[in-house]
């Protein structure tokens, strides 16, 4: 069996797991309510730019988090906001952990800049 082929068998797995199946129903019902849907995609859009805030070296600011955390709070209290951030998050997870076990696999190979 090639890289290929395992790569497409790993591709039908995920495509198959627990995790991605409970995130595509919550998607569906994300997407059946349109006021849950924009909280999240607000929420989701916020978050991303305070992290690459932080990932770009700006400090962190506290209003910004501080809205973050009222509309988790909000989300918290919504249903299919709630199952959807959580789905999300659950697969982000699992496939955080497969590019680490990828990244690991490969390490040394690409260290371009290590030991001499």
């Amino acid at each position: 069996m090639t890289v290929h082929d395992k790569a497409h068998d790993l591709g039908r797995t995920l495509r198959n797991s627990e995790e991605y199946q409970f995130f595509l129903v919550a998607k569906q019902n994300l997407d059946s309510d349109t006021t849950s849907k924009t909280l999240v995609n607000d929420f989701l859009k916020k978050k991303l730019a305070a992290e690459y805030d932080l990932m770009t070296g700006k400090p962190e600011d506290k209003d910004k988090m501080q809205e973050l955390q009222k509309m988790y709070d909000l989300i918290i209290l919504n249903p299919k906001a709630r199952n959807f951030i959580n789905a999300h998050m659950r697969f982000q997870q699992l496939a955080a952990d497969i590019y680490k076990i990828i990244g690991d696999a490969v390490a040394e190979g690409m260290d371009l800049f290590g030991k001499k």
